[in-house]
């Protein structure tokens, strides 16, 4: 027997009315992408640090050195490399344009290679000084080494950049010290890259021709920001 047209309407609304939004299956689930992941660390690091310039400059990385650097490379976590006896972390990189100085779209960078890292699930942030290091940087591949590289200083003042790349290392709730990454490799991560701006780019060419920041990357150019406050 068919079912008059009114009673099976009235059947699927009840059962429409009977289930859970969408909102509410997904509620309490926040899935976030690789690169949002790797963004929001980046900046929440990065934020620690200028947050600590601020209440203590005598214990935090110098002024100097954070205005008078071309680039800036901020890996939030450092974290061994399964079946390997070394170390490694994904994070971003930006450097300042020329002529207007303001840091340009940021890219993804793995730092591998990493031979001995006693700050478990520490990050680092390294320091970019002068243009032969920008254009190394801005390559598919860098070895970091002991002539290119080396620890950064804690202080007001800066005692001189005679190497092209300077790191610091922040352990979870310490303080930042000098950190030496000669010995790793930096390497241009494409697919991150890809996978935040949705086409294959060209780390001279962004920093040349400049690209709009996708939303995942915002965050973190406003924490670059926060650091070249009261920089030139």
């Amino acid at each position: 027997m068919n079912r008059p047209l009114n009673v099976i309407i009235t059947a699927v609304l009840i059962i429409f009315a009977a289930a859970p939004p969408a909102s509410a299956q997904t509620e309490g689930f926040n899935v976030k992408t690789a690169v949002e992941k790797i963004s929001g660390g980046a900046s929440a690091f990065l934020n620690g640090v200028t947050a600590d310039a601020g209440t203590d400059p005598a214990k935090s990385i110098p002024k100097e050195l954070v205005c008078e650097s071309n680039c800036f490379i901020v890996i939030p976590s450092i974290a061994p490399v399964p079946g390997r006896d070394d170390f490694a972390g994904t994070g971003l990189l930006t450097c300042r344009a020329q002529g207007t100085r303001k840091p340009s779209p940021p890219l993804f960078y793995h730092l591998t290679n990493v031979e001995s890292f006693g700050e478990s699930g520490g990050g680092v942030l390294i320091f970019v000084t002068d243009k032969a290091g920008m254009k190394s940087a801005l390559g598919d591949q860098l070895q970091l080494t002991a002539s290119s590289s080396g620890a950064g200083e804690v202080g007001e003042k800066s005692a001189g950049k005679d190497k092209s790349f300077v790191a610091y290392v922040k352990p979870p709730g310490g303080p930042i010290q000098g950190f030496d990454p000669s010995g790793s490799t930096l390497v241009y991560a494409s697919g991150d890259t890809f996978s935040a701006y949705q086409q294959d780019l060209d780390p001279v060419d962004v920093m040349l021709f400049g690209i709009d920041v996708p939303p995942e990357l915002r965050g973190f150019a406003a924490s670059v920001d926060k650091l070249l406050k009261g920089c030139e």
